[in-house]
């Protein structure tokens, strides 16, 4: 039987949510879930020349919820319809949003002309991940560079996430994450929340990479695995300047095809701010034209399956077919890690710069 779970996320501005559903998707992907993402609606009006500045708001807030319910209706309808029976919708931003930015009176008017009442929206969505906005504890993060639409000062952010807290306080089942720690910290912390409330085990956060040696024998002995998963990934890295690092990444899926831009910045010696999107094919080929071409293309195929309880993902890269790097996620630092019997471990490489992607983009070579 298909199960289907709508999960809104929502916050103030610069809060991580187009980063974090960009990263969800490929984690649950890779558990077996199909994700289906909904973008902002605000967003995308503001973008296309349909602003407050240029209509007012009040009447944008009708726009907004005009394409917002059409996307909603869209995602679901093609939840329905897509192969597999554990699917999400994420979706950027709830109905709900929309009511910090006009008054009660004409947020009922508003809902009133879709035949909405408020107290019916909670019931449209089974959870809700609101991520506090990087301007409350994480000031340092808050940039309005990395998306065209913003416009909000710092001290604006916060009232605005204040505004959405208020809005979504008779949700059953929300989830607030807040910026107590690092910016990846509270990435793993939200998915993990997701997890949780789905039912299952939460991701483990720590990993621990082995170079192993493989062959078809071992390729077909990983493809009968249990729940075991396919994805070839293609990825370049993009002209960028000292302390900023920019790539690009073609997924496809059981014939489906998402491109992902990711830019890491370098805050501090020991800040790092990771922020991640889901682009069109066009923007990917916009992107195509600031490839660093001193760095090769990372192209690997990668199977994420699951043996003894635990969840492995063996990473083989097209420079070399018969050596391959195997991934496992464990509970803790102690635990002895036990590899399929079938993999010959050549070392562990868990802490070794040269088997990460950017320095094997270099080098092209295990």
């Amino acid at each position: 039987m298909k199960n289907i779970k709508r999960i809104v996320f929502t916050g103030g501005p610069c809060s991580g949510k187009t980063t974090f559903m960009s990263r969800a998707q490929e984690v649950f992907a890779e558990r077996g879930y199909r994700v289906i993402i909904a973008n902002e609606s605000a967003t995308d009006l503001i973008s296309g020349g349909i602003s407050p500045a240029t209509i007012g708001m009040y009447h944008f807030q009708k726009y907004v919820i005009a394409l917002q319910l059409k996307k909603e209706e869209l995602c679901c309808q093609a939840a329905e319809e897509i192969e597999g029976e554990k699917v999400l919708v994420f979706i950027d931003r709830g109905i709900l949003d929309n009511k910090g930015y006009v008054s009660d009176e004409e947020f009922t008017e508003i809902l009133k002309g879709f035949d909405l009442k408020e107290e019916e929206l909670n019931d449209r969505y089974d959870l809700v991940m609101h991520l506090v906005t990087s301007a409350k504890g994480a000031e340092e993060a808050y940039s309005l560079s990395n998306n065209a639409a913003r416009y909000e000062s710092i001290e604006d952010a916060r009232k605005v996430d204040d505004m959405i807290l208020e809005s979504w306080s008779a949700h059953p089942n929300r989830i607030v994450i807040t910026n107590e720690s690092d910016f990846e910290v509270k990435l793993r912390r939200a998915i993990q929340a997701v997890f949780t409330y789905l039912g299952e085990e939460k991701p483990i956060e720590i990993f621990r990479k082995y170079l192993v040696e493989i062959n078809d024998e071992v390729i077909e002995k990983v493809k009968d695995e249990a729940n075991v998963s396919y994805i070839h990934i293609l990825q370049h890295y993009l002209k960028s300047a000292e302390g900023i690092e920019k790539r690009i990444r073609r997924r496809e899926k059981d014939g489906n095809t998402i491109f992902y831009y990711s830019e890491a910045t370098q805050l501090t010696p020991n800040t790092r701010v990771k922020r991640d999107r889901i682009i069109s094919e066009r923007q990917y080929t916009d992107y195509s034209v600031e490839i660093n071409h001193q760095l090769n293309i990372v192209d690997k195929e990668r199977y994420g399956f699951i043996d003894n309880n635990r969840f492995f993902k063996l990473d083989i890269f097209s420079f070399d077919k018969t050596k391959a790097l195997l991934s496992v996620q464990i509970p803790s630092e102690n635990e002895k890690v036990i590899i399929p019997e079938y993999f010959n471990v050549i070392k562990e490489v868990t802490d070794d710069v040269n088997y990460k992607n950017y320095y094997l983009a270099k080098s092209q070579k295990f």
